[in-house]
């Protein structure tokens, strides 16, 4: 059933433009804006705060046991910044894949035993697919790009509840999950623009899209999709690209509008799931 747009309520206006969005082990939201700024969000006040800047356009985010956030960031140099949000110092963390350079980090998720998995887009072209899908070991540096073949823009990812990396593409419009080492397609979406995924309690996945303005629900057997929230207008929830679960239960969700200066939010009577926050070596 679709939720109604009434439903809908502001967690935080007059944010630049933000594309990720992130719940962070002390409960707080954490987004980007398209000028460096790392915002730290308190859900109940609406009240929110620039904790950091990296100086390039921040995408994804997520974070570890410490409360630090680590931030896909496309700027002169793209890579993973780690970002203190008290003392607002950023350094890198990964800024090459197999010894060569990133070209668009776009969203990254923490596994359990603190490999990092991120997702670098590559190009717009419609006639390119260079897209990949890259793993960072406990503590930083060089990336390894997985052999997946081509890969049409990946986008945003998750840990599925195995702890396998699912990832979106958003040009060839589908959710996979890494299986013995291959993408296993879970779901396509023809006539949409998957953007961000966040795993549902249940094993299913919830999926933001770009255009149409919507958002999308798979089941954790995959195979077919359900509109659970769409705003034909785009006045509401414009360009939404990332999602996140928070509150009581995590059955509130988080929604960045890269087209708008909010981050919404609703309750769609959905759980998520944990995401992990490892402790990683100082």
């Amino acid at each position: 059933m679709t939720a109604s747009l009434r439903d809908l309520r502001v967690l935080a206006q007059g944010l630049d433009h933000p594309e990720g969005v992130a719940t962070g082990p002390d409960g707080m939201i954490y987004a980007g804006g398209e000028a460096g700024q790392v915002y730290r969000i308190d859900a109940g006040s609406g009240q929110f705060a620039e904790v950091a800047n990296t100086g390039g356009f921040v995408l994804g985010l997520c974070h570890d046991a410490s409360g630090m956030v680590y931030v896909c960031d496309v700027s002169e140099t793209p890579g993973i910044r780690r970002v203190d949000p008290v003392s607002g110092e950023v350094s890198d963390y990964c800024t090459s894949a197999d010894g060569g350079p990133l070209e668009t980090p776009n969203y990254a998720a923490f596994a359990a035993d603190g490999t990092l998995w991120f997702t670098d887009s590559g190009t717009e072209d419609l006639d390119i697919r260079n897209g990949r899908l890259i793993r960072v070991p406990p503590g930083g540096g060089d990336g390894r790009v997985l052999e997946l073949g081509e890969l049409h823009f990946t986008n945003g990812m998750c840990l599925d509840a195995g702890g396998q990396p699912a990832f979106l593409e958003t040009l060839t419009p589908r959710l996979s999950v890494i299986v013995d080492g291959a993408a296993n397609v879970m779901c396509e979406f023809p006539g949409h623009s998957p953007d961000g995924v966040a795993l549902t309690a249940d094993g299913g996945f919830l999926v933001a899209c770009y255009y149409p303005f919507r958002l999308l629900l798979v089941p954790p057997s995959g195979g077919s999709f359900e509109v659970v929230l769409d705003d034909p207008t785009g006045i509401h929830i414009p360009m939404p690209t990332n999602v996140c679960f928070f509150g009581d239960g995590l059955k509130q969700v988080a929604i960045a509008s890269l087209g708008g200066q909010v981050v919404k939010a609703i309750d769609l009577g959905i759980a998520g799931a944990p995401v992990q926050y490892p402790r990683l070596p100082a």
